[in-house]
């Protein structure tokens, strides 16, 4: 951010975001979740705490956005409203939640239904099919009984030490990055190897949290609901080859097409930050044919966004998400405060 934007920035944070709104809050908010679990079971992690949403903070959100006269779309109205095919007078919110995590069906579906609220679900396919290595939740396991992990693959080899669970935490972004670097086609035996577990024990953690396909069939039925893609074996696609992350994007949306009998013409980057996806990801995406693509970079939605429909913003959404913040997302000092003067362009 230069001094220009910096100087704006204090304004509009001194006026409360009375003379940012108009310019920079857009016409609504894209939100990116991923679980949502009941107090007890989110309070069983500390490193992957916030993934999770409880369903009485999800119902509050819908509740508050709800007063404040938002409406909810789906990805398609969307879609519909950037290619100016339909129109809202009204400012919107869109629900979106990533992986495929079975809590979404449990305890999202219900509140969905209960305020007739449309959410979208990227499947990430290796969850139903049993094989995903969720490196985030293994890697909070292994530091409670380890004090080391060591990454060995054809990109080089990676050591980290740590004395306590906070040192292992503080840790966690550059571990994060080792593996995401890591081939596709090496990920499995190389993290199998690092975190000293056998297929069985990394099949058996991933089924306890996973959609399966038949339940994946059943949201995909759900009017509320759609069914997006999120790459076959959640990959960081910028630290990947071309090819392969084509395949990967590709591959995902035929095969839940096959599964839910339906098109899929959504899709969200793995990660989704600056680290995740270049312009080329953006290309491959509109190429394997989908309509649009969302990061996990924040930023609200504007009419501009048409330009790129591959690379729509999106703003986390969780427990810790206090009043302060929310404001923020809404008035458009936290999209000024990434992005400076930028609308639709995160890169």
């Amino acid at each position: 951010m230069n001094w220009l934007e910096r100087k704006f920035l204090g304004f509009f944070v001194k006026t409360k975001g009375v003379f940012s709104a108009p310019f920079f809050a857009g016409k609504g908010v894209v939100f990116m979740l991923h679980r949502v679990l009941p107090e007890m079971e989110r309070n069983a992690y500390s490193l992957n705490k916030d993934l999770a949403i409880t369903p009485e903070k999800l119902e509050e959100f819908i509740l508050f956005f709800k007063q404040k006269g938002y409406i909810f779309i789906s990805l398609d109205e969307l879609a519909d409203w950037l290619d100016r095919k339909i129109n809202f007078q009204q400012k919107f919110i869109c629900l979106t939640f990533d992986d495929g995590y079975q809590d979404n069906l449990i305890h999202g579906l219900p509140i969905f239904k209960k305020h007739s609220v449309p959410a979208t679900i990227y499947i990430t396919n290796c969850l139903p099919n049993g094989t995903a290595i969720m490196w985030w939740y293994l890697f909070e396991n292994h530091l409670k009984f380890h004090s080391k992990l060591i990454l060995n693959s054809s990109k080089g080899r990676s050591e980290f030490h740590w004395t306590d669970e906070q040192d292992a935490f503080s840790q966690f972004g550059q571990v994060s990055e080792a593996i995401k670097i890591i081939p596709g086609n090496e990920l499995k035996d190389v993290l199998s190897l690092s975190f000293g577990l056998s297929d069985n024990e990394i099949e058996k953690q991933c089924k306890s949290m996973s959609l399966t396909w038949d339940e994946i069939k059943e949201l995909a039925n759900e009017p509320l609901i759609t069914i997006g893609a999120h790459t076959m074996n959640h990959i960081s696609v910028k630290q990947q080859t071309e090819q392969w992350v084509f395949e990967e994007m590709k591959t995902s949306k035929s095969d839940i097409e096959k599964h839910i009998g339906k098109e899929v013409v959504h899709f969200a980057y793995p990660f989704g930050g600056e680290f995740d996806v270049s312009i080329r990801d953006l290309e491959l995406a509109a190429k394997a044919g989908f309509k649009t693509s969302t990061l996990n970079q924040p930023g609200n939605i504007f009419k501009s966004n048409k330009k790129n429909k591959q690379a729509l913003a999106r703003m986390p959404l969780g427990n810790t998400t206090d009043n302060e913040r929310m404001s923020n997302y809404l008035n458009g000092i936290y999209h000024f405060s990434v992005n400076g003067f930028k609308k639709e362009k995160y890169f």
